[in-house]
């Protein structure tokens, strides 16, 4: 028995030095704000009154604002709806019908399940220039007659662009944003040969239907295990950015990116996490069991994408932390992992990090205004549901005076 126990306690320690080896290697760790003491958090509630024809939650969305009121375009699978809530008088502002008699919107899938089928993505110009991406197929610009002003095929896009792959895009991670006057998306191969470093996000021209691959990578990481990182080997952005800068990261680790292409350089930040994995294990197995691959989403943490705040010049990420797959005879799943948010300066130096109550929040529905940062209290396991509003919970970082 004491031999068993002993060599139990050798292999955890030769398993941790290796976990601590790598991470040691491949990422940097974070620092903590001389100043972290001096910001006060808080959060507030907000109910939306809810037409029956609007969503509850949104998960494919966009945040516009003109003159000084917040709007979110939310994409309504069910109903085939572009619904526009304004965030700022509390109200369900308008819904723009996407015509399914079109051959253009006639196969949605009302489920949002098909994304080959469905509104990826949406990003808003003004209220006559929505764009979305349809199926990661096209790319159409609409007015709020819902007339197509424009509509761009990828595919085409990407073959006279010299490009042998496919813009795409997904709300729930990479999310659309305009950049130096250009709109990104992740770029994608049919075969990753992991000896060859491609560029993974591209810049569209939507005057020009020109395509242009950025000087943007995976981290060394990916590289090494030949991207063997399961579900999580995700390149994030968000619509929220910092003046002139790009701010990148990676699912499956902490760090985080800021692409300037004036002076044509990456710099890595730490942004570390106190309790956890900051970096995802090697996934040796490659084969079809989906179990295999839920079992390695599950124990490994997973960071979400970084918003920039720029009404108080902070930065936010949200990470769901790593569990056991098996918890005595009780076999966890993605919703039970914990969810944490970390606050950074605009030197990426952590100000607060703070551990969110289980089962309330859904993060991939979050998002910023002047009123600070709001998320969904719709998780799958939160109990209380109001069908009589659209709810978020607002959270707010200010200085002490």
């Amino acid at each position: 028995m004491f031999r068993s126990v002993l060599g139990f306690i050798l292999l955890f320690n030769i398993l941790a030095s290796c976990t601590n080896s790598r991470e040691s290697k491949y990422l940097i760790n974070s620092k903590e704000a001389s100043n972290s003491d001096e910001y006060i958090l808080s959060i507030d509630s907000i109910r939306i009154p809810r037409k029956p024809e609007f969503n509850l939650a949104y998960f494919t969305y966009s945040i516009y604002s003109k003159n000084n009121v917040d709007y979110l375009f939310g994409y309504n699978a069910s109903s085939g709806t572009i619904d526009i809530i304004d965030l700022t008088n509390r109200v369900s502002y308008k819904q723009l019908h996407l015509s399914r008699d079109t051959a253009v919107f006639k196969q949605l899938d009302k489920q949002d399940l098909d994304k080959g089928k469905s509104i990826t993505d949406i990003s808003v110009i003004n209220f006559d220039s929505i764009l979305l991406n349809y199926s990661n197929r096209k790319l159409l610009i609409l007015d709020t007659g819902m007339v197509i002003k424009k509509n761009i095929d990828l595919n085409l896009t990407a073959y006279q662009s010299g490009i042998l792959g496919m813009p795409i895009s997904y709300g729930h991670s990479f999310k659309w944003l305009f950049f130096n006057g250009e709109l990104l998306f992740n770029q994608m191969y049919p075969n990753n040969d992991w000896n060859l470093k491609k560029p993974i996000i591209s810049s569209l021209n939507i005057t020009t239907d020109k395509l242009n691959p950025l000087p943007i990578v995976y981290s060394e990481y990916l590289y090494q295990t030949k991207g063997k990182a399961g579900f999580l080997t995700s390149v994030l952005t968000s619509e929220f950015q910092s003046k002139d800068l790009l701010t990148y990261s990676f699912l499956y680790e902490s760090n985080i990116y800021q692409y300037n292409p004036k002076s044509a350089t990456i710099t890595a930040y730490g942004a570390t996490t106190s309790k956890g994995k900051n970096l995802v294990d090697s996934m040796e197995y490659q084969g079809d069991d989906l179990k295999m691959w839920d079992k390695h989403n599950i124990e490994n943490t997973q960071f979400l994408n970084v918003m920039y705040d720029k009404y108080r010049n902070l930065y936010y990420r949200f990470s769901l932390r790593n569990i056991p797959y098996k918890n005595g005879k009780y076999f966890s799943s993605t919703i039970d992992k914990p969810l944490t948010l970390m606050v950074f300066n605009e030197k990426f130096e952590v100000i607060k990090e703070i551990d969110m109550p289980p089962y309330v929040y859904a993060p991939s529905t979050s998002f910023i205004t002047k009123e600070g940062l709001f998320i969904s209290p719709t998780n799958q396991k939160n109990s209380y549901v109001d069908p009589n509003h659209l709810r978020f919970h607002i959270i707010k970082l200010t200085k002490k005076i």
